[in-house]
């Protein structure tokens, strides 16, 4: 993390204008934010903002970063059986969006993300290293990008209807019938044969 001073009260320190960015960038704007504003918000000289990450652009990537919680949990999805890891994936995802701290990291990341350019480049660059290459790391070469692509448009897609728009029922469904109803789909993505011919230009071999 960017300018991250040691644990102890200077990383509580770093923690809460952390905390003050992601609140202040995903409800103002990054543009509208200001450092300044930043350390007013959480509480600290505002030359502490620029001690720990110099610029505005510091403090964008270091409230970009995800939950530490996050990497682990879709590694560890990856590495389940083939046949078990769809609803493993499913199952990674709910319980890190039903966990109310790691969940206000990850909302902050796509609001920020909607609204600065930079943010979304950075969210990109996160999902496809911490999500797509892991989730592609033991699928046939020719079929990789693809399945992971196809697997993201089913999580993204559950993310964003439950927890950012809260659109329809699956807003309100336990999060056991949410894995239930989605991980046959995601494990069909992961697994079963794809058509051989997917129009113009792509063909699986």
């Amino acid at each position: 993390m960017t300018g991250r001073g040691p644990r102890g009260e200077r990383g509580e320190q770093a923690d809460k204008i952390i905390a003050a960015a992601r609140r202040s960038f995903a409800t103002r704007g990054y543009a509208a934010t200001s450092l300044r504003s930043v350390a007013q918000d959480a509480g600290v000289d505002p030359g502490l903002v620029h001690y720990y990450f110099r610029t505005k652009a510091g403090l964008l990537e270091a409230v970009m970063q995800p939950p530490e919680a996050f990497g682990a949990a879709v590694a560890a999805a990856a590495e389940q059986p083939i046949h078990q890891r769809g609803r493993a994936f499913v199952q990674a995802t709910l319980r890190l969006w039903e966990d109310p701290a790691s969940a206000e990291i990850l909302r902050s990341i796509i609001l920020t993300a909607a609204q600065e350019p930079a943010a979304m480049h950075r969210l990109r660059q996160l999902f496809s290293e911490l999500v797509l290459a892991v989730v592609s790391h033991s699928l046939p070469d020719t079929e990789r990008t693809l399945r992971a692509s196809l697997i993201a448009t089913q999580i993204v897609g559950m993310v964003m209807n439950r927890y950012i728009w809260q659109v329809g029922d699956i807003a309100t469904l336990p999060a056991d019938t949410v894995t239930d109803l989605l991980a046959p789909t995601v494990q069909h993505y992961l697994a079963d044969t794809l058509p051989t011919k997917l129009g113009d230009g792509w063909r699986l071999s």
